[in-house]
């Protein structure tokens, strides 16, 4: 059954205060997976940390620094991050204004192995 809500009228909530300062959550969806939209205040953060699931993360609006997989990205609207259970991973807004993405939560056993946009998963072996 379809569900029409205006964003404004769901509750936020701090998202996990052990590792992070500044970011509230809402979820949108927990069917086998977990959809939040996530807000990052300036200078709010997700301090580096392992989950026993993995993430995807689409960011939507505002600036700052990405670090998963032993790189670090600058994050800008329309930025897509793939997080392996396991893998330390943070983010951070660095900009003026809010931060905001999409985190989706995998669990392990839902979570395909995905080579990504353009690559086969013959090429991503190696």
């Amino acid at each position: 059954m379809a569900d029409f809500f205006d964003i404004a009228s769901v509750p936020w909530r701090p998202l996990r205060p052990d590792v992070a300062d500044g970011v509230l959550g809402t979820i949108l969806l927990e069917q086998g997976v977990t959809v939040q939209l996530v807000r990052v205040a300036p200078g709010g953060a997700f301090s580096t940390h392992v989950d026993p699931y993995g993430h995807l993360f689409h960011f939507l609006s505002g600036e700052g620094q990405v670090t998963a997989g032993g790189r670090q990205v600058p994050i800008q609207p329309g930025l897509v991050v793939r997080v392996s259970a396991g893998e330390p991973h943070a983010y951070r807004n660095t900009g003026a204004g809010e931060l905001t993405l999409l985190s989706i939560n995998i669990p392990t056993a839902l979570r395909p192995e995905s080579p990504g946009p353009g690559r086969s998963r013959a090429s991503r072996r190696g």
